[in-house]
């Protein structure tokens, strides 16, 4: 083989085709990453779009409490027949003497007989806080504002914590007994528990003297 040949035969080798390019794909994508400011108010790197549970209730609760004080209607006046489909969830209010603190299961309550009625409420004391009436009572808070249904069930949560927070761990209900107290709250969908009792997580508690 000659020289000239050697060389076209090492051009062929060395290239022989056209142009190929390859793409490398990212098996990831991309998330913009923010500093925001938490509850507490220390800084933090967080994900924008993730939902934060107790940042929506910081920010919610001050807005659902004046909803409450502005809407809240006689608890009295609500009432459910027995057997009686459920209703809407709601903001109530009442006042009345405390009967009994009973806190034999973790969802503790204080029982309270009505002055205007014989109707005895059972506001939720904790330490564990059940239900979704402070959410589905907001006129402000809808399914359509979350993503999903572990966003809306974990605001509703996130309420019931601030309740807990603000509203009931300060109280020493121990010493309320006997005493007259004004509330307001929400009640649920089927708020009448089967001791005939009508269930409220507060949003406002405290002692009175006098009847509404």
């Amino acid at each position: 083989m000659t020289a000239d040949r050697r060389a076209t035969a090492v051009k062929m080798l060395v290239w022989s085709g056209p142009v190929v390019l390859v793409a490398i794909l990212r098996p990831w994508t991309v998330r913009h990453i923010e500093t925001d400011t938490t509850v507490d108010g220390r800084r933090s790197t967080v994900d924008s779009r993730v939902f934060d549970p107790a940042r929506f209730a910081a920010s919610a609760w001050p807005r659902l409490v004046g909803e409450a004080n502005n809407t809240a209607v006689n608890v009295s006046d609500i009432v459910p027949a027995p057997g009686a489909p459920p209703s809407q969830a709601r903001f109530v209010k009442g006042v009345g003497m405390v009967t009994s603190v009973d806190r034999r299961s973790r969802v503790g309550v204080m029982l309270v007989r009505l002055v205007s009625s014989s109707q005895v409420v059972a506001i939720q004391i904790g330490p564990v806080m059940r239900g979704t009436a402070l959410r589905d009572a907001s006129g402000f808070i809808q399914f359509s504002d979350f993503t999903n249904q572990s966003e809306y069930a974990a605001a509703a949560n996130a309420l019931n914590e601030s309740a807990l927070r603000l509203v009931i761990a300060p109280v020493e209900f121990e010493t309320l007994t006997g005493q007259v107290v004004s509330f307001v709250g929400a009640v649920g969908k089927s708020p009448m528990r089967e001791d005939g009792a009508i269930e409220v997580v507060p949003v406002r508690l405290g002692v009175s003297v006098g009847a509404q």
